[in-house]
């Protein structure tokens, strides 16, 4: 009788891998187990990412509560699995970045202002916690990417504002502004000639990376206008991408996210009107990036995707047909209940909204909040760098 292993290569590997593209990254872990080659395979680097290249479209989102949810809202999918242990002693995940699968997380500690940084890859469970040069802050901003030689290699960026939550409680000098987390040396170094920024990011922005870089919504300091920053990683510099194509009021609500995995989108309600438009640039490669509006949707139906500063801002996704998948939390209706409940809901071009799932409530009057994240998220077999 024939070995697992003579029996796999009957296949040629190339016939293999385009299988296993074709294949829900759910189910692909226990391939692992099959035979030798097919667990090879399923660790090697070109693979990996060929496969995350071909999936990057297949966007979920990620919801941190009592456990960790992982919801396909176009399939109408759910899956659930317990919050990894070395995150239970925290407060909250209070922000997220996703990069390849891996999600940059600034967490909280219970009963203290200080925070930890730590890179998580739920599919795998598998967390690593960076160490600071000197503290974290809440005020922090961060963003992970690569230098497109070696994509692999990734690289954290920290953005500090300048002001401590309670200076009376931090013993260390401040550094300047920019710092970059290198995950080759595990150490942090200070970007020098960044000590003056003159525009700063918005803090609803969660920031997006994408192709290496990342993007965020931010203003200057001393003018009104709101633009797209990124940040390269492979020349460790800054950069204006281009103006945002709309004026937001105070309340409107602005969402930035990927489209198709190689252009920015911008979600922009009207806070009076409700009506929702969808802006896309052109590919950010090119020397000029400017906008189109994409979608312009109105409707009595539609939802207030952002009503109120305690609640989280709306994630959002555009699907192959044009849909906006848009996660967000909407208040009870009842006065005395502090409950929020949290949706995923689908609006089509045309203003059709379907609210396919509901993912769970949260109490916003308890001492012990849980983790309440909603992310898009793409997971992956990339492994949390060593």
């Amino acid at each position: 009788m024939a070995s697992s292993t003579e029996r796999s290569s009957l296949l040629p590997i190339d016939i293999i891998e385009e299988i296993f593209c074709r294949t829900p990254v759910e189910y692909l872990t226990q391939f692992k187990l099959t035979c030798k080659q097919w667990h090879a395979l399923l660790k090697d680097k070109r693979f990996i990412y060929k496969y995350l290249d071909r999936v990057q479209d297949q966007e979920r989102f990620i919801r941190i509560e009592h456990n960790v949810q992982i919801i396909d809202p176009v399939n109408v999918a759910r899956s659930s699995s317990p919050v990894p242990d070395v995150f239970h002693n925290l407060a909250q995940i209070s922000a997220m970045v996703h990069c390849d699968g891996l999600l940059l997380c600034r967490c909280k500690n219970i009963g203290s202002i200080s925070c930890k940084l730590a890179v998580w890859n739920p599919f795998l469970n598998r967390v690593k916690w960076i160490e600071p040069l000197d503290f974290y802050s809440s005020n922090d901003f961060y963003g992970i990417g690569y230098d497109n030689v070696c994509r692999g290699e990734y690289t954290v960026v920290r953005i500090f504002d300048g002001e401590l939550d309670d200076e009376s409680e931090i013993t260390s000098s401040c550094e300047p502004k920019i710092q970059i987390y290198d995950f080759k040396s595990d150490s942090w170094r200070v970007l020098v000639d960044d000590t003056t920024l003159d525009w700063s990011i918005d803090p609803p922005c969660k920031g997006v990376s994408m192709k290496g870089n990342m993007y965020w919504i931010a203003h200057w300091n001393n003018r009104l206008e709101t633009f797209i920053q990124s940040f390269d990683f492979s020349t460790e510099t800054f950069k204006l991408v281009c103006d945002i194509p709309f004026r937001c009021g105070v309340l409107d609500t602005a969402a930035l996210s990927s489209f198709r995995g190689e252009r920015l989108s911008l979600l922009h309600q009207h806070g009076e009107t409700l009506k929702i438009e969808v802006w896309v640039t052109n590919k950010l490669n090119d020397e000029v990036v400017s906008w189109t509006k994409y979608l312009d949707v109105s409707s009595p139906d539609l939802p207030t995707l952002h009503t109120d500063q305690d609640l989280a801002h709306p994630s959002y996704f555009i699907d192959k047909n044009d849909n906006i998948i848009v996660w967000c939390e909407e208040e009870t209706e009842d006065e005395t209940d502090d409950d929020v409940t949290v949706r995923v809901c689908k609006i089509s071009k045309v203003g059709i909204v379907e609210k396919q799932v509901d993912v769970g409530r949260c109490d916003l009057g308890s001492d012990d909040k849980p983790f309440v994240c909603g992310y898009v998220y793409v997971p992956s077999l990339v492994p949390v760098p060593e």
